[in-house]
């Protein structure tokens, strides 16, 4: 089965994770890609709304950016809000609430760059789109930027969030992988009722009990560590980083930990399926586990 670019992402992710090296640039490159795609695409629609515009008007914007015939997202980062913000405020995310709340939000944005501008200073940008030319005021031009600043915010907290989430379970699989771990003595989807709640993945130790584990790839000393493994009640716990606060917390716990960004930090794992007597193999003392960490990576994405 061919692989697709989301799951290359992850992938790359998974590899960098395990070979004890800093992941983010991977997600922070997917970020400016989507970012740049966006912001060509998004100048090409301002060219062509000023260019429809018989008689531009400083109603030109709203008209076609904040209407009706625009996606709810879309609206609310036009305006220079974001959707989760609104509904927030307001309780629902209604599209004729959304289309209220950008409304009024833009209005108040004029007024702000009308009260704090500076006489002295003033910008003209020009966008060119198969040689016509169209050309934004001061306050057009703010507000441009302004969309792209808050769609660019929203591009990277979904991007986080989304590999954060498929990264989670087949990096666990990958370390079971590794040690050669069963697959009955691991699942992806398993809660103690039976149904399918979000959880990042269960080891399944052969006296038929159940661990739970959490993933984290964030930073280092970073708070919510051993607060979101207690909230779970988390048996396992695997992170990119973690301060010597977290790994004194988590011993005092009794929570088997790993944390993946440091030297061969993977190999702690096999403390943890000691522990919980889960039946694995001893990986070889060696400089490099490329060869080992590649093989894990085909037997989990079958390819």
């Amino acid at each position: 089965m061919p692989v697709t670019l989301q799951q290359e992402i992850v992938i790359e992710v998974i590899r960098r994770a395990l070979s004890g090296q800093d992941h983010r640039d991977v997600v922070v490159d997917k970020i400016d890609e989507t970012f740049v795609r966006e912001t060509f695409a998004f100048f090409e629609k301002v060219v062509l709304a000023k260019v429809r515009n018989e008689y531009i008007t400083d109603d030109w914007y709203k008209e076609h950016f904040l209407n009706e015939s625009t996606d709810k997202s879309s609206i609310a980062w036009n305006s220079g809000l974001n959707l989760k913000t609104i509904g927030n405020k307001r309780k629902t995310q209604r599209k004729d609430v959304v289309i209220e709340e950008a409304l009024q939000h833009h209005d108040k944005f004029i007024e702000l760059i009308d009260s704090l501008r500076d006489e002295d200073i003033d910008i003209d940008l020009s966008l060119t789109l198969r040689n016509v030319t169209v050309h934004l005021t001061l306050n057009e031009s703010i507000v441009v930027i302004n969309a792209l600043a808050v769609r660019r915010a929203a591009i990277r907290g979904g991007a986080w969030s989304a590999i954060g989430k498929q990264v989670e379970g087949p990096l666990m699989e990958t370390l079971c992988r590794l040690f050669e771990v069963n697959p009955t003595n691991f699942t992806h989807a398993l809660a103690y009722d039976g149904s399918l709640r979000e959880v990042d993945f269960y080891l399944l130790p052969p006296d038929g009990s159940q661990a739970k584990c959490e993933v984290k790839l964030m930073g280092s000393g970073n708070p919510e560590s051993a607060d979101a493994v207690i909230a779970r009640d988390s048996k396992v716990f695997v992170a990119s980083t973690l301060s010597d606060t977290n790994t004194t917390q988590l011993d005092i716990l009794g929570i088997l930990w790993t944390e993946l960004q440091t030297k061969k930090g993977f190999l702690r794992f096999k403390e943890t399926l000691r522990n919980l007597g889960i039946p694995h193999s001893e990986l070889p003392i060696k400089a490099d586990y490329t060869a080992e960490i590649e093989r894990a990576i085909k037997a989990t994405f079958a390819v």
